[in-house]
């Protein structure tokens, strides 16, 4: 019987040596878009955001074994992007206040990096995708804004590779959406 418990707390010890601890959130950092000239002359706009897409992880590595490898981000990605957004439109000239009648809200649909890991190669699919609402007192503006990309690449996929796609994709989107004529006009004439 006492052979039974030792083989037993043998195999849990084990068990428990061989669990990787789980990677180190990853830190997003897309980069605010600049227009030349301010143009909203400090139209007050509330900006919210809300994560909708189905996993909560940022990354998923799947290297052919049963387990797959799942990396968080440091903050929800709607969060990271609400605070990009509101540098761009400060700088677009608007006044991102809680206060204002007109108000713009990010929903994050779809944030996801998934890699297959092989021996000597992996290959790496990301995708973003986004919807943007604008609720002013002359109606709605409710647009969405994606992006994709895959890369194929030697050796291992790295924390830094796939923070770098999500980091371009994210850029490009907020790229898109400062250089939007459609939406810029309907920030224009009714905020």
């Amino acid at each position: 019987m006492i052979k039974k418990y030792v083989i037993l707390a043998s195999t849990l010890i084990l068990t428990a040596c061989a669990a990787s601890p789980p990677p180190p959130p990853l830190a997003l950092t897309p980069t605010a878009v600049f227009t030349a000239q301010p143009w909203a002359k400090h139209k007050a706009l509330n900006l919210s955001s809300a994560d909708k897409a189905p996993n909560s992880y940022i990354a998923a590595i799947d290297s052919g074994t049963e387990n797959v490898q799942i990396i968080q981000p440091q903050q929800p990605i709607s969060t990271t992007l609400r605070q990009v957004l509101a540098q761009q439109l400060t700088g677009q000239g608007f006044n991102i206040t809680n206060s204002a009648t007109s108000t713009m809200a990010i929903t994050v649909e779809k944030a996801l990096v998934t890699v297959k890991q092989g021996l000597v190669k992996y290959n790496m699919h990301s995708e973003l995708q986004l919807q943007l609402t604008i609720n002013t007192p002359d109606g709605q503006f409710i647009k969405r804004y994606a992006g994709r990309s895959s890369r194929e690449d030697a050796l291992k996929a790295s924390d830094s590779d796939i923070a770098t796609s999500m980091n371009k994709l994210m850029d490009s989107v907020l790229n898109e959406i400062a250089h939007d004529n459609e939406l810029n006009k309907y920030l224009m004439e009714n905020v």
